[in-house]
């Protein structure tokens, strides 16, 4: 039989936050004295949803098709990717399934009507705010039982924002799913530490209570294993998807190129046409071209975005075109150009002027005190932390990538899995 697994992912926890963590009571009976690596590199452009989907298919966005937070790259349109159906390769939970073996999902980003989730809340209520949770949560694929569970506990859940307001709804949604079928593999996705960075910096004073609550959450969703009978006999692992920067001011690109005369307006100010367009991703931008298949622009719009970041001027660290990014990161999609922070400035979608905007505005979260979206190997780093029957004690190993998580996972079930661009982390294991 598979061991009972529980991934616990913190979003944005990193692994200068372990200090703290370390004195905590639940990370010290549930995580430490177990394995872990010295760190783990995220994907690129290290966001959430992107990050979380190559976590659960072991794969790197260009392959996975979830390039950032939103369901596609496309002028004027965002909107969270919710439904699994826009993953374009099989998850850790397609290999679980094939396994005979059962599996819950607590708001694990783009796990949408996933057929292969037995026990599904996905992230999140929060998507449809005028609607009760539990009708909103049916759209998600929710069964019956996943709705009344989140019945049971409607009042932890606060409606206004997505995280922190939601993530001890999550953990007690978990820890009844637990009690009550002790699933062979659980994922659960809380973001309160992402949330207090966004709303700080990135070790702002909240930074440490979240880390606390995180502490907290632990211990609900252990003892539940625990209460369901599988003390001592469970494996909990800890990660997290990507780290931040701290943020001095945003940039609106837009407004660049509508001064190279790449955006058009007519006489009321609107969009008439448009020759290039930046996507923001928080601490990078996408740059679709309307016509990728017009050599001549491609070649001017590259001179000119390498020029902006050689001068330094525009917050442009680096310029990446498509060759570069697929070569790199594994990225690849309907974009031209990345366009990478210099370490302090995020990117924002506006075309009119002022091209430089006053950051701190927490209605945007690529816009607050700290965010993400850059280059993986820069800043703090994720985490990687287990213990329980399948891992070696008292270890730890050479840093990871945040997509070895899926066949790492598939090893510790005892499953086949997909070819994938992650590694078992075979030096973590007993």
């Amino acid at each position: 039989m598979a061991v009972k697994t529980i991934v616990f992912s913190a979003d944005a926890l990193v692994t200068e936050d372990l200090k703290l963590l370390q004195e905590m009571p639940n990370y010290r009976r549930y995580v430490d004295g177990g394995a872990r690596t010295e760190s783990m590199l995220s994907v690129y452009p290290s966001v959430t949803y992107a990050a979380h989907t190559s976590m659960a298919t072991g794969c790197t966005p260009g392959k996975t098709g979830i390039l950032g937070n939103a369901e596609r790259l496309e002028r004027n349109f965002y909107d969270w990717v919710l439904d699994h159906k826009f993953v374009k390769v099989p998850d850790i939970f397609d290999a679980a399934k094939a396994a005979g073996l059962t599996t819950a999902g607590i708001f694990w980003p783009v796990t949408g009507n996933h057929k292969n989730v037995d026990y599904l809340i996905n992230e999140w209520p929060g998507c449809a705010p005028n609607l009760p949770i539990d009708e909103a949560l049916a759209t998600q694929g929710s069964s019956a039982e996943m709705q009344e569970i989140a019945r049971m506990y409607a009042g932890e859940m606060v409606r206004t924002g997505v995280h922190p307001g939601c993530d001890y709804f999550e953990a007690d949604c978990a820890a009844e799913i637990i009690r009550r079928h002790a699933p062979d593999l659980t994922m659960i996705h809380p973001a309160n530490v992402d949330a207090a960075r966004h709303g700080g910096g990135v070790f702002g004073k909240e930074v440490d209570q979240a880390v606390r609550e995180t502490d907290d959450m632990i211990g609900i969703v252990c003892r539940a294993m625990e209460a369901a009978g599988y003390a001592g006999k469970f494996n909990f692992i800890l990660v997290s998807d990507h780290g931040q920067l701290d943020m001095k001011r945003v940039v609106n690109v837009n407004t660049l190129f509508a001064d190279l005369g790449w955006i058009e307006e007519d006489e009321d100010g609107n969009v008439k046409d448009w020759k290039a367009w930046g996507i923001s991703q928080g601490l990078s931008s996408y740059v679709l071209v309307k016509d990728p298949t017009d050599e001549k622009f491609l070649k001017e719009a590259e001179r000119s975005l390498r020029e902006m970041a050689e001068d330094g001027l525009c917050g442009f660290g680096e310029i990446l075109n498509a060759r570069q990014a697929r070569e790199r990161y594994g990225l690849w999609g309907n974009f031209s150009f990345v366009i990478e922070t210099d370490g302090f400035t995020g990117f924002g979608d506006e075309y009119r002027h002022p091209s430089i905007a006053r950051c701190r505005d927490l209605s945007d979260y690529r816009q607050g005190w700290a965010t993400h979206g850059h280059m993986p190997e820069k800043g703090p780093q994720p985490v990687f932390c287990a213990k329980g029957p399948s891992f070696k004690e008292n270890f730890c190993g050479e840093a990871g990538k945040i997509y070895d998580l899926a066949p790492t996972l598939a090893r510790v079930l005892g499953i086949p899995f997909y070819e994938c661009d992650g590694k078992v982390l075979e030096n973590l294991m007993k």
